[in-house]
């Protein structure tokens, strides 16, 4: 009984210490991505308030900008209007559609025909 106990307190041990080591590689791992070279871990978000308002953000040494929602809103909907790709899926998606339901429908009354 107290060899038992001995050798699963030594794969606790090893198992705890497997733990540790992995956590560790995962924080050098962040340490060393691209455009982040401070060890803190306080530090990998950064956020600001300009003097126009705006917020400046940095994450990870990376910097990223606020757009206000018209903009945001005007590149939608020229992305929207240009797709010829996007019409003729969805043209193509009604008539398959159409397609199955009729079939679902006439399987549907030939199996009631019978029954």
């Amino acid at each position: 009984m107290i060899r038992v106990t001995i050798s699963m307190l030594i794969m606790l041990v090893l198992f705890l210490g497997g733990v540790l080591f992995g956590i560790t590689q995962a924080n050098q791992g962040m340490v060393e991505t691209r455009g982040y070279e401070k060890a803190d871990a306080e530090d990998v978000v950064n956020s600001s308030v300009e003097e126009n308002g705006a917020y400046q953000i940095e994450v990870m040494g990376q910097d990223f900008e606020q757009l206000n929602l018209e903009k945001k809103q005007e590149t939608y909907e020229t992305v929207q209007t240009g797709h010829l790709t996007q019409k003729v899926a969805g043209g193509l998606e009604t008539g398959v559609k159409w397609f199955y339901n009729g079939v679902i429908e006439g399987a549907y009354q030939f199996v009631q025909a019978f029954f």
